[in-house]
């Protein structure tokens, strides 16, 4: 698959790439909302998306993949924010799933396979 991985925190962006690689899948990262916007309008099998990003929102930026581009993409949100609002926000705008960090990359490599073998 190729993932998107919109991820600003160093660590977390070094796990996501390990594990997905390993996993024999083709993530490409990007660190801030302006890189990511660019990004979206490529074809991806799936996006993981953080919500706080320097430059802008992470649901902003899913707001824009759904509305304005139209994709279905699959979304799996992975954010520090663990308020209700942001998880109901998220799902609303059309995300898969929502995790929340510290998170289990075996768990997000899961949902991710079964999201885009769905489509």
């Amino acid at each position: 698959m190729r993932i998107l991985l919109v991820e600003d925190d160093p660590a977390v962006a070094k796990i996501l790439e390990l594990a997905l690689g390993r996993a024999g899948h083709a993530p490409f990262l990007v660190r801030d909302y302006p890189s990511a916007r660019a990004a979206l309008a490529r074809d991806w099998d799936a996006v993981v998306l953080d919500l706080n990003l320097p430059g802008g929102a992470g649901l902003d930026l899913l707001r824009h993949l759904r509305q304005e581009l139209g994709k279905d993409t699959p979304v799996v949100v992975l954010s520090g924010l663990k308020q209700e609002r942001n998880m109901a926000q998220a799902l609303a705008l059309g995300a898969q799933a929502y995790l929340t960090k510290p998170f289990s990359p075996g768990e997000l490599l899961k949902l991710l396979e079964r999201h885009v073998a769905a489509r």
